[in-house]
């Protein structure tokens, strides 16, 4: 959903439901790859549709204009559907604190996206990526495919992040995670700047600052309200775990020994298949996968040893 380029769309904002007859994606974007963005959903309420993002166990973080006080959303992660309850700020729209965050009725899998502690600077890339529409002026997408891009930031209101050029946001993007810039979107953990709130649905987007003062405040009473834990807040998302013990030298023993199998049944084929082969090849296979099955096996049962 996206403000309706300024006048509808200002009342309400980037929400599929700006015009019923279009569905919500990233004007400038592009499809993203399998598991990239996992914590990046598709969420349904009355009315609409919107972007939004997991962000802990049992908060998904979205626009106000999407889900305001009370309201009940659904959405699928992972082929599993659940539904949430959001909380707006009180002051919003009066004041344009256009986030809202839900409390999901069971546990979500990993990877979570964390909140970040501080603001970018005029200049810095960002990363918008939504389900909204593709087209400048509406239009196009919403077809359930999600969609990357970069934009840079020219300013800041009191509320929002501003951006232009390359990537903006359009209908149904609202509510999407706008991020530090990303630039491998597998192996990096993903921090979010603001929220996908309006624009002018051409060049131009508008993102409800997450790291200022009034939205910590906001969502540290909610966290507080409803034992709810929220990555970069109140829970460390991003610090991986600590490796187990001689997790290392395990997998590696599995990996040798894998080796070793399959070059096992290769000779195993060889040897009952009719042929004039004498199976040599397979044999030698077999004799150089062997040291490298007892060299790991050394290995872990050295660690194993140690701790």
């Amino acid at each position: 959903m996206l403000k309706r380029a300024f006048l509808v769309c200002s009342l309400f904002g980037l929400s599929s439901f700006c015009f019923a007859e279009e569905s919500p994606t990233l004007i400038g974007g592009k499809p993203v790859a399998p598991g990239e963005y996992p914590e990046v959903v598709y969420i349904s309420m009355k009315g609409g549709r919107c972007s939004a993002s997991i962000v802990g166990p049992r908060t998904v973080l979205t626009a106000a204009h999407c889900a305001r006080g009370g309201a009940k959303v659904t959405f699928q992660h992972n082929q599993n559907q659940y539904s949430a309850t959001c909380n707006a700020p009180a002051a919003y729209p009066r004041q344009d604190h256009d986030i809202s965050v839900c409390l999901v009725d069971k546990e979500l899998a990993k990877p979570y996206a964390s909140l970040a502690s501080e603001g970018p600077k005029k200049g810095d890339k960002m990363t918008l990526i939504g389900y909204g529409c593709t087209r400048p002026g509406g239009g196009g997408g919403n077809d359930g495919v999600l969609r990357v891009g970069e934009s840079t930031v020219t300013g800041f209101s009191t509320w929002d992040i501003i951006t232009e050029k390359n990537s903006a946001l359009c209908y149904g993007d609202s509510g999407g995670p706008a991020f530090k810039l990303v630039g491998d979107p597998v192996a990096e953990h993903h921090y979010i700047l603001g929220v996908n709130s309006k624009g002018d649905i051409r060049t131009t987007s508008y993102l409800s600052k997450i790291y200022s003062d009034a939205s910590k405040t906001f969502l540290k009473a909610w966290a507080e309200e409803n034992k709810a834990e929220i990555c970069g807040l109140n829970l460390d998302c991003a610090t991986p775990p600590p490796p187990k013990l001689c997790e290392t030298e395990y997998y590696a023993l599995d990996a040798a020994h894998k080796e070793f199998d399959k070059a096992l049944d290769e000779l195993k084929v060889c040897m009952f298949t009719p042929t004039v082969s004498l199976c040599n090849g397979e044999i030698n296979a077999v004799k150089e996968k062997h040291p490298a099955v007892a060299e790991a096996f050394l290995k872990l049962d050295t660690c194993l040893m140690l701790e």
